[in-house]
């Protein structure tokens, strides 16, 4: 009997004590705070157009049209934390009055918009109207609110309503606004049926890459390469890669060659499979011609590749023909010798290798 009590009350005890000490655990528990956050995603949701028109009569009217928002997706380069588009809005947008969808990591806190004058936070909100007619400063919290990410978000937008049209403004030579990466030299090495090496700064670094067909290795350019890339669907991560050089037997076109990447995976793919030995007699409409450099630049749903020697081709199917650009012209004065970039707002420079002339141009 004695024995039965005892274990009893050691059986009591040891109950109160785990009470005791549950007790304690939930009083002294503390809330998990993360340092890490992030906008991971941005994109508009509601865009108003003022569209112009005129009767035949010379009456004047303005009608309002909902912007297809989805047909203009953002990037979002997280190393220097700026979100833009590539594609530019119409000119006759109101970008004063937008609606706008922007994702966060899964432990980031609060997101802010600070006002265009001064430095006041308001809390973001999807159904709070902003005005992104010029570039503005949006900053996600961690879930502590001790530390933040600010990003620069711009909303590219036409230059005029008269679209389709190319203007070139005369620059300065020296132009400190002019792309830093217009004389980038682009190589490829190491050519094989498991890949190649690629280098888009001049050879300060490489990267390996795949091929998607093995039997394709010897389409591939040799030297000097053209590439381009732009986002697919920024949203999951998907982008679209170009890459154009000349092919080692065939001096007059270039060999085409592309690369769809999730995540930045994805493998490259011959396009256009050239004939290895050509002459100038041989006629292939919708191709290339190859060049000692052509840069390529992605504009208003565009491809458009500068030819060294002068000229311009565009590609309105991602690379797959290629026709001469008849709404874009060289300026006068740029005839040969020419190096092309792109900058974040859409503007295209165009430099003389010679020093004798750097234009910026825009479609109106």
């Amino acid at each position: 009997m004695k024995r039965t009590i005892y274990a009893l009350s050691m059986m009591m005890a040891v109950a109160l004590a785990l009470t005791s000490c549950l007790k304690n655990d939930a009083d002294n528990a503390e809330t998990i705070t993360y340092n890490e956050t992030a906008i991971t995603s941005f994109s508009l949701t509601a865009v108003n157009r003022y569209i112009h028109t005129t009767s035949k009569a010379g009456t004047d009217s303005v009608y309002k049209r909902a912007l297809v928002v989805k047909d203009y997706p953002f990037s979002i380069d997280q190393y220097q934390r700026k979100i833009y588009n590539t594609d530019s809005l119409p000119a006759d947008c109101d970008l004063k009055h937008v609606l706008a969808s922007i994702g966060k990591s899964t432990y980031s806190g609060d997101i802010f918009i600070k006002t265009i004058v001064g430095d006041t936070l308001r809390v973001y909100s999807s159904t709070d109207s902003i005005d992104f007619s010029q570039a503005r400063e949006v900053q996600v919290y961690n879930s502590s609110l001790e530390r933040h990410r600010s990003y620069t978000v711009q909303v590219n937008v036409k230059k005029s309503a008269d679209t389709g049209l190319f203007q070139w403004e005369k620059m300065d030579d020296g132009d400190t606004s002019m792309p830093k990466d217009i004389q980038k030299e682009m190589r490829v090495d190491q050519v094989g049926k498991d890949g190649f090496r690629l280098t888009l700064d001049g050879g300060n670094t490489w990267s390996q890459e795949t091929l998607g067909t093995e039997e394709d290795w010897q389409y591939m350019p040799t030297g000097i390469v053209n590439y381009v890339t732009f986002p697919l669907d920024p949203q999951h991560n998907t982008a679209y890669h170009l890459m154009t050089g000349r092919l080692e037997g065939n001096d007059y076109m270039s060999t085409v060659w592309r690369k769809i990447t999730v995540d930045g995976k994805g493998s490259w793919t011959c396009m256009l499979n050239l004939p290895l030995n050509a002459d100038t007699q041989v006629n292939y409409p919708g191709r290339l011609p190859a060049d000692t450099h052509i840069d390529m630049v992605y504009n208003d749903r565009c491809i458009y590749a500068f030819l060294y020697s002068g000229g311009i081709y565009v590609s309105k199917d991602q690379g797959l023909s290629w026709q001469t650009a008849t709404n874009l012209n060289l300026p006068s004065g740029a005839t040969d010798h020419l190096r092309v970039a792109e900058d974040e707002e859409g503007y295209i420079w165009l430099l003389k290798e010679d020093g004798e002339g750097l234009w910026r141009g825009w479609f109106k």
